[in-house]
């Protein structure tokens, strides 16, 4: 049995190397969660170049009001730094460091599943192997940290492991804090000095408070509803504490002194990435393996212009938000955040109620594509084409926003919006374009 579980853990590390050595092949990865780590590891290299320092905002998103480290404060930090070398396939390494720093931790903190079926059994955990494919940078780091925290705890080095412990919630605080917490109760029982662990992990999390209070400030989490905000919370927080649960478990079965349990957990791991792969979008996940980055929107834009220092609502699917990390990095401000959430899909009651939401986000272009109609069926671009014929009173009544279609190309509809008030046609495009041309720099605040 031993040789076959070394057996499966070489079939499992040499998986790992094929998928690792596919996502390094591109120079930008482009998945479910990639996009929003190049676009903030670019614009903390700008400001660092720029000699500005480490920024704390980052206008560029949130409609002025997002922040540089939401989250992901050590792995965006650390790969801005890189990028003048290496660009943005420093960011697509630092994915990959990611995944590798958390399997070595995880051997690190639980020696006792090194080897055959049990370390098989690690390596095909499923969220873990979807973490890099998704492009979970943030979590897969942090998620080491709190590993290497267990290491250096469970070998009595207290003081390095609270050091670990924190720089993990710090760099995710909305999902490691909770599992860190569950993870300290659920050794607390086993633990022989619990005095000394619950001071440790208090220290850990006071000094990560600053980091969850950033979270709690984002446009994202203000703006979400609560219901979003714990269904959210919820769903992410499980799943992606399988990632520590599953070697947790396996010591614990480990210790039962026989094997067949190694080999069992196997054989139910490989079936769960099957039963993951709708859950968590697996198709568009895998597929990145082999997608290179759409430059459509490149196309779109050098044909329609933009107007540097605007604020664009991109309404796209299918992408994985590439076209609005390429238009960010053309000088163009965004609405929203990188996360559906911020991006806010839906229906409209009306011109009035979708006047108010352009002119609460501060919005000069809206750019519709139809991909995003066929995926979303919302009434946004209706209402926009509908505002866009609606005639200018004399006066401004303040009710609506001027809206007038200013381009359409290659799928693409652009509509120049107003906010001061109605506008017609003719006037909607110029006026906004006068009022963004009079904004500063996007990288001088």
């Amino acid at each position: 049995m031993s040789a076959g579980g070394a057996t499966a853990t070489a079939a499992a590390a040499l998986a790992w190397v094929v998928m690792l050595g596919a996502i390094l092949r591109h120079r930008v990865y482009v998945s479910h969660d990639t996009m929003i780590s190049y676009a903030h590891v670019w614009y903390v290299s700008e400001r660092l170049r720029h000699g500005h320092g480490i920024p704390l905002h980052m206008p560029v998103v949130g409609h002025g009001h997002g922040f540089a480290f939401p989250y992901g404060l050590l792995p965006w930090l650390t790969a801005a730094f890189l990028w003048p070398v290496l660009g943005e396939w420093g960011v697509t390494l630092w994915f990959v460091v990611g995944a590798v720093a958390v399997i070595l931790a995880t051997f690190a903190a639980f020696p006792e599943l090194r080897r055959h079926w049990w370390a098989a059994a690690v390596l095909v955990n499923p969220l873990l192997v979807a973490a890099p494919v998704i492009g979970q940078m943030p979590f897969l780091w942090a998620t080491a940290l709190l590993l290497g925290a267990v290491a250096l705890w469970r070998r009595g080095r207290r003081v390095p492991a609270v050091v670990l412990a924190a720089l993990a919630q710090v760099t995710h605080p909305a999902v490691l804090m909770p599992i860190t917490a569950g993870l300290v109760a659920g050794w607390l029982p086993w633990e022989a000095d619990r005095r000394a662990l619950l001071r440790a992990y208090a220290v850990s999390a006071l000094v990560a408070l600053p980091a969850a209070l950033l979270v709690y400030a984002s446009p994202v989490f203000q703006e979400a509803s609560l219901a979003t905000k714990l269904t959210n919370f919820a769903g992410t927080v499980l799943a992606r504490g399988v990632v520590v649960a599953v070697p947790v478990a396996l010591v614990a079965l480990r210790r039962t002194g026989r094997q067949w349990p190694a080999v069992a957990a196997v054989v139910l791991l490989l079936l769960a990435n099957v039963a993951v792969i709708g859950p968590l979008g697996g198709r568009y996940a895998w597929g990145a393996l082999r997608r290179q980055p759409n430059e459509t929107m490149l196309v779109v834009a050098r044909r329609t212009g933009v107007v540097r220092g605007a604020t664009y609502r991109v309404l796209r699917a299918g992408d994985g938000k590439v076209g609005t990390y390429q238009l960010m990095r053309l000088g163009a401000r965004l609405d929203s955040e990188f996360f559906p959430e911020s991006i806010d899909r839906r229906s409209f009651a009306g011109p009035e109620a979708y006047s108010a939401f352009l002119r609460r986000r501060r919005v000069d272009f809206v750019m519709v594509w139809a991909t995003y109609d066929r995926k979303f069926r919302t009434n946004e671009h209706a209402l926009l084409d509908r505002m866009s014929h609606v005639a200018a009173p004399t006066a401004c009544d303040g009710s609506l926003v001027g809206v007038a279609e200013v381009a359409h190309e290659r799928s693409a509809f652009l509509y120049a919006v107003r906010r001061g008030c109605p506008a017609t046609s003719s006037t909607a495009a110029s006026s906004a374009s006068t009022t963004s041309d009079a904004s500063r720099s996007v990288m001088s605040e």
